[in-house]
């Protein structure tokens, strides 16, 4: 909004017309009438302040009950728009039999006691949370009921045989006796908790497998949702910063003087790299942060342009040095020996994350207390961060329950933004918000690494393949979320992340061996939505496109022979094939393009079905087929499919690039995101095969790629071998 628009609107300082209040301003309209109309009575609430209810009884880290029959439940993983704040509180409430609508959704602060039970450390991500929380969360629901039960049995003089739980009654079996949950909390917390406490059987549970109402809709369509961004605590100020657009660049001057005389601006503050103000709203701290006139150095990479970057990639690509993290047979003599070889190299560019809720965090720093209330995906991550910037005790910092979280992808696990807003914070002597705008958002990511990837492939006589051999650079994934993979990097030089996709391996090949090497760059790297799969699939599956089209044979056909002896994933393969109608004759400037990885625990095949005219990529319908071994919300599990299907056509959109040190794609109209009018179809289908639970937030982005890439071979006869699409003069159209 321009500035000269802002005073249309009263009582705001510049633009700050909030979200919240926008909504408010319409929710007054029919569309607030349907909401509190339609939603149901039975769900679950959000109680964003966390605060204890009067006489709770606490009966593990996970459960509290309070006299009014109010059951608390913690949710230890952040809610970004994945569902997780109703899928794990719903398993544990259904082992516990309370009623749902008496249920109050906690988040966690940061507490060693939340931390994820497969990974020992406090995060969300890697669609680690239902796969590591599912057994979790059921055996503390499972003890807190069996604690209540031995307090009723008590209380009646009976065998707790005789007792059962339901909709949040302590019952007595074949009588019509009961006790409510609250009445009898206290003294079932007076109790040791079962050591193996027995589950119910999955016949028993209400809500496994059945579509729950999102417990954060309401609150995020009234307006009333408390995101980061909208934090506030009594005496806040607010920050804006500005540091050097260009990698590594510092500040040099600044007009310090202009600032503090524009109006409202309460402090200056040096921070690494640039320089922050303090101001009573952001408007007021970004304007006076526009007349500082701030010039930087550009520092040692200020020559530092793509193309550049890009031939130190191919160079690293040629000459290694290289670690063989895989080497299965002799993949190198088969291709010495082999009477067919095909060669290819793929690469993938830099990806932001652009999370449309940029990076924020509001901190109160003292000389002896930190506390920061900050929309992260790592709390444990910025407690040490914390403690080490500030010199503190542990007990010193809080790092407080997390707010929603407008989008994550990874780039909210590093702590930069909350180190920065509690540095500010000290400075000032007050609680600061801290807020990136988007263009210091964008210039301050830990982009996506760029990956290049050489596949050569030996075939037999009939076309089938005999061997594999991959050559991956990329630089490091893991570093900045997992610091304590530094010696693995510099002994092994590996990073696993990077490598996801490659060393496992789907299909059945005799001979395979992979090669990486892990390049240096000047560049922040890190985790985004997919991590090592999605450049590593994108490169396989396109590859193994290629060779059927070498071998003639249809590329579903040909993946099902090397899927042959896999029925698991055969069934996934052939149902999405089924449901894309792969077999129906297409139209001329029309193709469908097939995917299927193995990732995150889960099996997806993908069909992509476009149509390819002047330029553009008309993206009709994406099915994807998933076996995550067994789905526990199925709308929840579905819109994570779907919006992970998006979120990789963005990565298909866009790219970041580099001219003299600075990224070039510093705003939303240079690094564009798919408009509504672009998504296409979307057709998502569970098949449950037996396995072991597997990820859903994470998968679907994996395949998009390489699904598209093929299809707009089968429909143009052009082969892509690099991302994004404007790299070969296309463009993403709405479908007609």
């Amino acid at each position: 909004m321009a500035p000269d628009c802002a005073d249309r609107f009263a009582g705001c300082d510049g633009p700050e017309l909030s979200r919240r209040r926008f909504i408010e301003l319409i929710g007054h309209g029919s569309g607030a009438l349907l909401l509190s109309a339609s939603w149901p009575a039975w769900a679950a609430v959000v109680d964003g302040s966390g605060a204890a209810r009067s006489g709770e009884a606490g009966l593990n880290a996970w459960v509290r009950v309070a006299p009014d029959e109010t059951v608390t439940i913690v949710v230890s993983q952040a809610e970004i728009g994945q569902g997780i704040s109703t899928t794990l509180p719903s398993l544990l409430a259904d082992e516990l039999g309370a009623s749902w609508s008496s249920v109050r959704l906690v988040t966690a602060p940061y507490d060693p006691a939340y931390r994820n039970p497969r990974l020992n450390w406090m995060f969300t991500g890697n669609s680690e949370s239902v796969q590591s929380f599912y057994d979790l969360m059921r055996a503390m629901g499972a003890a807190a009921r069996d604690m209540l039960v031995r307090a009723a049995a008590s209380h009646w003089r009976i065998d707790p045989q005789m007792c059962a739980t339901s909709e949040g009654f302590v019952v007595e079996r074949g009588s019509q006796r009961r006790i409510s949950f609250g009445r009898i909390a206290s003294a079932a917390a007076q109790l040791d908790p079962p050591r193996n406490p027995t589950l119910r059987a999955d016949a028993e549970l209400r809500w496994l497998g059945r579509a729950m109402p999102r417990v954060d809709v309401p609150a995020k369509v009234d307006g009333s949702a408390v995101f980061g961004i909208d934090y506030a605590v009594p005496g806040m100020l607010i920050a804006a910063v500005r540091t050097s657009p260009t990698v590594g660049g510092s500040l040099r001057s600044y007009d310090e003087a202009a600032a503090r005389r524009s109006p409202g601006v309460k402090a200056v503050v040096a921070v690494p790299g640039g320089v922050a103000v303090v101001a009573d709203t952001f408007w007021r701290a970004r304007r006076a942060l526009a007349v500082m006139k701030c010039e930087f150095e550009g520092g040692p990479n200020a020559a530092l342009d793509s193309p550049a970057l890009m031939a130190q990639f191919r160079a690293r690509l040629e000459q290694g040095p290289f670690a063989t993290p895989v080497q299965q047979g002799d993949a190198l003599r088969k291709l010495a020996q082999g009477a067919r070889t095909l060669t290819a190299d793929y690469e993938n560019p830099f990806l932001a994350h652009a999370t449309m809720e940029p990076m924020n965090c509001t901190a109160h720093v003292t000389a002896l207390r930190c506390e920061v209330w900050a929309p992260t995906q790592g709390q444990e991550l910025a407690f040490f961060a914390l403690k080490s910037a500030l010199g503190l005790e542990d007990k010193q910092i809080a790092v407080n329950r997390t707010p929603y979280i407008g989008g994550g992808f990874g780039r909210r696990l590093i702590p930069d933004f909350i180190v920065q807003a509690a540095l500010i914070s000290r400075a000032v002597g007050a609680p600061v918000k801290t807020i990136w705008d988007r263009e210091e958002d964008l210039r301050r990511d830990q982009f996506r690494p760029a990956t290049l990837v050489r596949l050569r492939a030996a075939l037999d006589g009939a076309g089938l393949l005999q061997a594999l051999h991959a050559r991956v650079v990329s630089p490091t994934i893991l570093l900045p979320v997992f610091p304590g993979i530094a010696p693995v990097l510099r002994d092994q030089k590996i990073d696993p992340s990077a490598l996801e996709g490659m060393t496992e391996w789907p299909y059945e090949v005799e001979h395979r061996r992979v090669d990486f090497h892990l390049m240096d760059v000047p560049i922040p790297t890190s985790v985004l939505r997919a991590t090592g799969y999605g450049p590593n699939i994108f490169a396989l599956e396109s590859f193994i496109d290629e060779i059927a089209a070498a071998a003639g044979v249809d590329p579903l056909a040909y993946r099902q022979r090397l899927l042959a002896a896999n029925p698991r994933a055969l069934r996934v393969l052939e149902r999405a094939a089924a449901l894309a109608e792969w077999q129906k004759p297409r139209a001329s400037g029309a193709g469908k393009g097939v995917a299927f990885a193995a990732a995150f625990g889960s099996l997806i095949a993908q069909v992509t079905d476009v149509a390819v005219s002047d330029g553009q990529v008309h993206v009709k319908r994406v099915v994807s087929v998933v076996d995550c071994g067994r789905v526990l919300d199925p709308l929840i599990a579905a819109a994570g499919i779907e919006g992970g299907v998006v979120f990789g056509l963005a990565g298909c959109k866009s790219e970041i690039t580099f001219e003299q040190g600075r990224v070039v794609q510093d705003n939303l109209n240079r690094y564009v995101m798919p408009y509504l009018a672009e998504s296409p179809e979307l057709i998502t289908e569970f098949v449950e095969g037996g396995g072991k639970l597997g990820g859903v937030g994470e998968v679907s982005p994996v395949t998009v790629a390489a699904s598209l890439a093929n299809a707009i071979y089968a429909a143009s006869g052009e082969r892509l071998r690099s991302m994004p699409l404007s790299r070969h003069g296309l463009t993403l159209g709405a479908w007609r």
